[in-house]
């Protein structure tokens, strides 16, 4: 039984890599890289269909992640709620009630304009 280890020509450049994402800089890109970068690729891949691309050529290529970010960015887009506005749509709607109860117990009077 034998082992065989090979070294390649560009082990130099990945040892520089891993000394580089030792630092604290290289850990801090990394965690940015982990919460925006990674989550998008793992969306495309798992539930866009995108295992594999089958078109010829790197331009053909291109566009069809541009097309399937545009998916993924318009899925989003979607699924987008602001709170602030749906809370104060709600109280716009709750508005009309709450003044006419408190001109029932005498605390507004309505002023004409």
């Amino acid at each position: 039984m034998v082992k065989k280890l090979t070294v390649t020509q560009d082990k130099y450049l990945f040892d520089q890599m891993h000394d580089r994402m030792q630092t604290t800089k290289g850990k801090r890109m990394m965690q940015v890289r982990k919460s925006t970068v990674e989550p998008v690729l793992g969306t495309l891949v798992n539930f866009l269909g995108l295992r594999q691309i089958n078109t010829k050529g790197i331009e053909q290529a291109g566009k069809c992640m541009l097309i399937a970010a545009l998916a993924y960015n318009l899925k989003k887009l979607l699924k987008f709620h602001t709170p602030k506005v749906e809370a104060a749509i709600h109280r716009l709607r709750k508005t009309p009630r709450k003044l006419a109860e408190a001109a029932f117990l005498g605390l507004w009077t309505p002023t004409v304009r």
